[in-house]
């Protein structure tokens, strides 16, 4: 499996002197988070900077991007418009960075939505049309469980999958999320792996008043061997994309370039070790 990075962490960061440092580290590929406020939302990427984004890419020997894109595909109302159209300026923005023949992956969560329990049909409409627009650029969107929300568990992952049926819609499997709830890996895996077409992992746990504290992968009590050797064994060969949350990056004292390499080195001992 290969190991990428998210420029999730990355947002003060200029991109073009990012990657290549990346690359020299040992990150094989790359996540561009293109939500709006980062420097490569769509909206900051003429036609210029999208050639030379896809040129430095083809320079590193990366394969295309994943675009990680935290909008909301289940916004209903007067903002629905506006949502739908950052989604479509985001696949745009795929279709210039787009290296081979693959789908690109944009990876997302539902954000606000209506309450699972009472509107899970409602839910499956609205992503389904969303699945629609991406097929029209060959993108397949990487919906993610978040803990914390009530779209949460392996299960209501899978339902979702089963029920919208669209080869235009993935999962991100993200165990964090999952981990933090109590819910065991491999039937996290046995339920979620076969939607998946994006990973992220990270640590984390809940604290004394049950929020979700989340921790950069190998610094928490998740075991990363036992997790790498799990979604191997399970047939996922394509790549380990470590996470660096908010929580973490807005923290005073921040480093993101000591994070990555700890992230990397990590992970590169993980791989090492299950080889």
């Amino acid at each position: 499996m290969k190991l990428y990075y998210s420029t999730y962490g990355m947002k003060q960061l200029d991109v073009f002197e990012a990657l290549p440092r990346l690359a020299d580290m040992g990150y094989e590929g790359m996540e561009i988070a293109v939500t709006p406020g980062w420097p490569t939302e769509p909206a900051n990427m003429d036609a210029t900077a999208r050639k030379r984004l896809a040129d430095l890419f083809r320079q590193l020997g990366f394969p295309s991007p994943v675009l990680m894109a935290l909008l909301s595909p289940c916004v209903e109302g007067e903002g629905r418009a506006a949502a739908l159209a950052q989604f479509r300026a985001t696949f745009e923005l795929s279709r210039a960075l787009r290296l081979d023949d693959r789908p690109m992956i944009v990876s997302t969560t539902l954000g606000g939505k209506p309450a699972w329990e009472t509107g899970k049909e409602r839910i499956v409409e609205l992503v389904l049309e969303l699945g629609d627009m991406a097929a029209e650029y060959d993108v397949i969107v990487a919906i993610e469980p978040h803990a914390g929300d009530d779209f949460e568990t392996p299960e209501k992952a899978a339902w979702l999958m089963q029920q919208t049926n669209h080869p235009n819609l993935g999962l991100n499997f993200d165990y964090s999320h999952f981990w933090v709830e109590g819910i065991d890996l491999q039937h996290s895996i046995d339920l979620n792996l076969q939607y998946s077409v994006h990973n992220h992992i990270k640590d984390g746990y809940l604290d004394e008043e049950g929020r979700v504290r989340y921790l950069l992968p190998g610094s928490g009590k998740l075991d990363m061997k036992a997790y790498y050797k799990a979604v191997q064994d399970a047939g996922w060969d394509n790549y380990i994309c470590p996470e660096v949350t908010g929580q973490i990056w807005n923290a005073d004292g921040y480093d993101a370039w000591s994070t990555a390499q700890f992230c990397y080195d990590v992970l590169s001992a993980t791989r090492r070790s299950s080889s």
